[in-house]
């Protein structure tokens, strides 16, 4: 399937808002505990998908779901009055797990014991031979979720916290596990989003925004002009509904917010009426001819001006300085238009050979004809100067989304154009 198009990169927002980068919404957090073995937790840190340490992303622990490998019951019941004190551990006998291996069993892990109670438990230390482990009832602050374990208890989840700034954030308690070898309270500890992908979606779904306010006539695969570049009327568009989306995110009556997003709505309203062009739209001075520089030395004479109506279809007129010099008739130029299997700018068919120029208008092609000036009356023509001059026949459709097709009455009697009916 193919992807949808954005219309505007990065670097072309923060162009039309350059405070962009103020509008990252990473936030700070505080008050990290240790609880050994460079674990630390922060408890009530709200909902974290990324985590930040001085700035550098790092990699979130997937908690392992009991079952074929780490699942593993209790041998014999424990109540819930063996509960040991924080400096203590309660020993647990458990069966050889019947699937996995007993080296799935780490020091360091936390587990969750009890769906509806929710209960973790800490390995403080495994022994293999005996079948037998230290572990601390109601850790990371589920000491009121202590409960007695039946024989046979399955152990749901594990999460282990083990290597440089890996965390795991837990959402039915609300904190957040790091591991860390330095205390994080003396780094800069952020969640949020990596701002570059928060701009991607952002601009994504401005693009999509915008697509659904645009006239329907208007075709979406003709955003772009000949290079390849979407119009900068689509550019900029897109840039403000994005911007208008990220300040209101922060704050919903920003009226910097709602000034791009009114700039954006009046765009949408030209493009829709007709009243703003884009480039892959036929207008009505078409035929007189667009001059693009293909090849232009500074200072130099140039084509300023055409006249006429171009009486061909579409063409890229190619416009050369063959010799160069003053416009006294020592500076020349040779024209090209499309012939049969190639455009003017590819040579198809040469219509103008070495014509002198000498700053009137003169023969171009197909009813038009081309000026030369300078910028100054001793200017020079430049050898090997070019440019291609886009034109579209006086006869061709004008595009315009606001044009439409009606019928008119009078009098009872239908009227289609100039005749009756």
């Amino acid at each position: 399937m193919a992807t949808a198009p954005t219309y505007c990169t990065h670097r072309q927002l923060k162009d039309v808002f350059p405070q962009l980068d103020s509008f990252d919404n990473k936030r700070s957090v505080f008050g990290w505990t240790s609880l050994g073995n460079n674990v630390y937790v922060a408890y009530n840190t709200g909902l974290v998908t990324q985590l930040f340490v001085d700035g550098q992303e790092t990699n979130a622990s997937q908690a392992s779901t009991g079952g074929a490998t780490w699942a593993f019951t209790t041998n014999g019941a424990l109540s819930a009055s063996q509960l040991a004190s924080s400096i203590a551990y309660n020993t647990i006998i458990y069966d050889d797990p019947s699937v996995g291996s007993e080296s799935d069993l780490k020091v360091g892990q936390y587990a969750r014991v009890g769906s509806s109670n929710y209960e973790y438990v800490y390995i403080q230390s495994i022994d293999t031979s005996t079948n037998t482990m230290k572990v601390l009832r109601g850790a990371l602050g589920s000491s009121d979720n202590i409960a007695a374990w039946a024989d046979e208890t399955t152990v749901l989840e594990w999460i282990e916290v083990n290597s440089a700034n890996n965390w795991y954030y837990d959402s039915y308690l609300d904190h957040t596990l790091l591991y860390s070898t330095s205390n994080p309270n003396d780094s800069n500890v952020e969640a949020g989003e990596d701002f570059s992908t928060l701009i991607t979606r952002i601009t994504a779904n401005a693009s999509r925004y915008l697509d659904s306010r645009l006239d329907p006539n208007l075709p979406r695969e003709q955003l772009k002009d000949k290079e390849g570049n979407f119009d900068y009327m689509i550019v900029r568009t897109t840039a403000l509904i994005a911007s208008s989306f990220l300040i209101k995110a922060h704050d919903a009556v920003s009226e910097t917010g709602t000034a791009f997003m009114e700039e954006a709505d009046n765009n949408i309203e030209l493009l829709n009426s007709g009243k703003a062009a884009l480039s892959w739209q036929t207008t009505g001075d078409s035929s007189k001819g667009v001059i693009r520089d293909v090849t232009y030395t500074a200072g130099s004479v140039r084509p300023v001006d055409t006249r006429g109506r171009w009486a061909g279809t579409f063409d890229l007129i190619r416009v050369k300085i063959e010799t160069g010099g003053a416009m006294d008739g020592t500076a020349t130029y040779s024209v090209w238009v499309k012939d049969g299997d190639k455009l003017g700018n590819q040579q198809g068919s040469q219509v103008v050979t070495s014509e002198k120029i000498n700053g009137d208008y003169q023969a171009l092609g197909g009813g038009l004809q081309i000026r030369f000036g300078g910028s100054t009356k001793t200017s020079v023509a430049s050898a090997n100067d070019e440019w291609e001059i886009e034109v579209a026949g006086y006869n061709e459709e004008i595009d315009s989304s606001n044009i439409k097709s009606g019928k008119i009455t009078r009098g009872g009697i239908g009227v289609y154009g100039r005749k009756a009916y």
